[in-house]
Parts: C-alpha cells; structure tokens; sequence
C-alpha cells in the first residue's frame, strides 16, 4: 500500500502514514485516532509537537549536497556530517541496545586502522537503521551488508561505489527522520 499524499510505500491497511502522518481512512468512514503508545510498542500519535528527544531531525539530506560541500570543503563537511549522523542515529534508535561512536572515535579509530573503521561504521550504520525501521512501521531492503558492498566492490565501478552507499545511508537516515519526527509519545 502507498501513502496517498507523500507516496512511500506502507504497511497495508494503516489508519496513518508513518512518513507524513497523511490520514489514510476513506473520507466518509470515521476517523480512527492511531494507537497511543511508544515508538517501540508501534503506538504513535502524529503531531506538531517536538517528538521525544526534543528536537526535530533532517529530513532534507541529499547526497549532492555531501558531495558538493565535501569537495568545497576538502573533505571537512565530511566529517561534520559523520558527526551529524551519529548524533541523529543515536537519537532516534534510543533504547535499542546499541550506539553509534561519535566523531573523535570515528577519526582516531580510522587513523589507527588505517580507514578500516570506516568500512565498520558505515556497516553499523546500514544495520542500525535496517534493525530500528521496523519500530516505526517500515522495513528497508538495503542493510549494512548492502553498503559495505557498494564501499568495497563498488570501488571498481570508477570509484562510485562509495558515494552509492553512502546515498544508501542518507536515504534510509531521512526515512526512519521522517517517522520519528512525526512520532510523539504523550
């Protein structure tokens, strides 16, 4: 099933969009209120309220705009967005168990594996975001086995394969910053 006003895919017979909060219900039937509960019990309600961590998250990211300002930059906006990244993935996947190093880890881990870490981080990342979409009614083909695939075979594709995944990353990242946006517990 589509949503019919932002057009993502969602699980069939849904009384609201997890995306964009759209009321899915037919114009002449009752509206339902969604369930009130915790993003982790599936209940959400669909407010303009800040959702539980306080503050909203992204949703605009694009993988032109990392590449432009990456190259402006000379790589530094990369590391900002790493930053970014981990701080948003750590809250909207609050509770799950598990954290996403920040970017002082991030840097001298890499300097110490020689770039290994990143490959670790961006797998991680892939299969956080995979592993908590289904606390906000959605399910992501792609996991971090996907992106690490694209980071290191990819590279044979005139050194694309880097950018493909972190497209990867900054999809499913706007997705799951959708539904936790429009997700506030009472």
């Amino acid at each position: 099933m589509f949503c019919s006003r932002c057009g993502k895919q969602i699980p069939d017979g849904s009384a609201f969009c997890p995306m964009c909060g759209a009321n899915l219900q037919p114009s002449g039937a009752a509206p339902q209120q969604p369930d009130i509960g915790s993003p982790l019990t599936g209940g959400a309600i669909y407010t303009q309220t800040p959702p539980p961590g306080g503050r909203f998250i992204p949703t605009d990211r694009s993988i032109l705009v990392y590449i432009i300002l990456s190259f402006v930059t000379c790589g530094i906006y990369g590391f900002y967005f790493v930053y970014a990244i981990a701080r948003d993935m750590n809250t909207m996947c609050v509770g799950d168990g598990e954290s996403t190093p920040g970017l002082a880890a991030y840097i001298a881990l890499s300097i110490v594996t020689c770039g290994i870490y990143n490959l670790w981080w961006v797998y991680k990342i892939g299969n956080r975001l995979a592993a908590n979409a289904p606390r906000y009614g959605m399910q992501f083909q792609e996991n971090g086995t996907t992106v690490l695939m694209w980071y290191i075979i990819g590279l044979l594709l005139c050194g694309l394969g880097p950018w493909i995944g972190m497209y990867i990353i900054i999809k499913n990242t706007n997705m799951l910053a959708a539904a936790y946006n429009n997700c506030a517990t009472r």
